[in-house]
Parts: C-alpha cells; structure tokens; sequence
C-alpha cells in the first residue's frame, strides 16, 4: 500500500515538472517557438530572414523606381510571409516573423538606396 502511494506522489511530482521543462526547451513561450533545437531554429530563422530580405530588396527598388510611396505592407509577398517555408521547418508563424522583419531591412535599404538615385 505504501509503494502506492509514493508511485502516485512520484508521478504527479513529474506531472507538475513537466511545464517547466517544456519552457526550458522553448515549446510555447521561448524566443524560438516550438523548437527544442535551437540550432535549427537558428538556421530556420536565418532562411526566413534571407528569403524575406531578398524580396524586400526587389520589391523596395521597384517602388522607389515607379515613384510609388514606402509601404512594405503593401506587398502580398510580406502580407502572407511564407515564401520559403516548408512544413518540415516548423513553426509557420516564426518563420512568419522572421521573413517579415528580414523583408522589412531589405525594403527599407532598397527603397532608400534608389529614392536617392532615381531623384537627383
């Protein structure tokens, strides 16, 4: 009765640890989403960046070329921010995150680099 008894306090001891363990390892609240590997997230996360900054540059230098006004958000390409992604990579909406904020720099470089050329 007594080997019980503590089976039944050893494991709820484990049920109780469990969410700590599960935040130590990123899943549902660390900087990297979902991914206990944070090599992989790294790597992922630099794709996204990559592929985002990439667009960004194309699109910014294109509508500095038409003389259109600075809106990156205009771009379907930073509205649905999975260029790239694929479903072995995790966590869409960190990838999400990152392509945005990569399309955002090469935007802004892009946009500023070529308002200056094309105005002189």
């Amino acid at each position: 009765m007594r080997n019980r008894y503590l089976s039944i306090a050893a494991l709820m001891t484990l049920l109780a640890a469990a969410p700590a363990c599960a935040q130590t390892y990123g899943y549902g609240g660390g900087g990297y989403g979902r991914y206990p590997d944070r090599g992989y997230a790294r790597e992922v996360e630099r794709r996204a960046f990559d592929k985002g900054y990439r667009e960004g540059l194309d699109e910014g230098r294109s509508d500095a070329r038409h003389n259109r006004n600075f809106s990156p958000t205009r771009h379907s390409e930073y509205r649905d921010a999975d260029d790239g992604y694929h479903r072995n990579d995790g966590d869409r909406e960190f990838y999400r995150r990152n392509y945005r904020r990569g399309f955002d720099v090469g935007y802004r470089e892009a946009f500023d680099r070529n308002i200056r050329y094309e105005r002189r």
